[in-house]
């Protein structure tokens, strides 16, 4: 004779809480052996223990409630081999995901560490990247953050272009001096891979640099003039000639810090050996 158990009694013998039991109840994964008609006690039997121990281990291996309903309703306690091929297919999906963000998430980490011990001017390579890029004549500097934040970013976005991690964001003066107004400025930001081009935002490819003069400037612009002397001293003083376009990386800025004493902003100026 099976034994007859209370629901009390095999929350106990099956570990778990009653709040399981009747929720598996629910389900329709596990249902009482008995309920009685006047006091609607539920009562188990020992057997339905081994129904229960195969859900819980159905569950540890990533089946949902409801896959382990259809393996029950099979008739069997245990999945095909269909349906573990199956779940075979989606744990190597969700470790490729997590690989990835792992992944990103230590180019974050890493990013940080640079920005945060970059106390003064460095010399850094600057990988090829791919960017989307969107280029036009500026009336003044300040109307880079508009545009970004009304035309650019929602393009982005639109065309469902995916972006790096760490975000790397940055602008190129294409001007042979420097200018106060009707700035010729190309906004670029890296991306994962080109896509077809839009009437908002180019693709393209943007080679190594080898050495780049490279600065942190912390708080808002009005003082960023004195950091572009102290790069032209270092470069100067160290036998260096520019070898390019500078780039603007904005690291924190108004999209995404308000306070601007905790701005920042790298400046990245190709360089080479002086020829001689």
């Amino acid at each position: 004779m099976n034994t007859r158990l209370t629901i009390g009694e095999f929350s106990k013998f099956g570990q778990v809480t009653v709040k399981t039991l009747r929720h598996y109840e629910k389900l329709g994964l596990l249902v009482p052996h008995e309920v009685d008609e006047y006091n609607r006690y539920r009562y188990y039997v020992v057997s339905q223990i081994q129904q229960l121990i195969s859900i819980r281990r159905l569950q540890t291996l990533g089946f949902s409630l409801e896959e382990i309903r259809e393996v029950l309703n099979t008739g069997t306690n245990e999945p095909s081999a269909r349906q573990i091929e199956g779940k075979i297919r989606q744990t190597e999906q969700q470790l490729l995901e997590m690989s990835n963000k792992l992944s990103a998430l230590r180019r974050i980490a890493h990013s940080l560490k640079q920005i945060n011990d970059m106390e003064c001017i460095s010399i850094q390579k600057l990988p090829a990247i791919t960017v989307a890029s969107h280029r036009r004549i500026l009336k003044r500097r300040e109307d880079l953050t508009p545009l970004f934040q009304e035309v650019i970013n929602p393009e982005i976005h639109r065309i469902g272009c995916r972006r790096t991690l760490p975000i790397y964001g940055f602008s190129i003066e294409h001007e042979q001096e420097y200018k106060t107004e009707d700035i010729d400025t190309e906004y670029c930001l890296q991306v994962d891979q080109a896509q077809a081009d839009t009437p908002i935002i180019k693709f393209r490819q943007l080679p190594e640099v080898a050495r780049a003069v490279c600065l942190k400037h912390t708080g808002d612009y009005s003082t960023i003039d004195e950091s572009f002397a102290e790069v032209a001293g270092y470069i100067h003083s160290h036998g260096l000639e520019i070898d390019g376009e500078y780039r603007i990386q904005f690291v924190e800025d108004i999209h995404n810090q308000r306070n601007p004493d905790k701005w920042i902003t790298i400046i990245q100026v190709p360089v080479r050996a002086k020829l001689s």
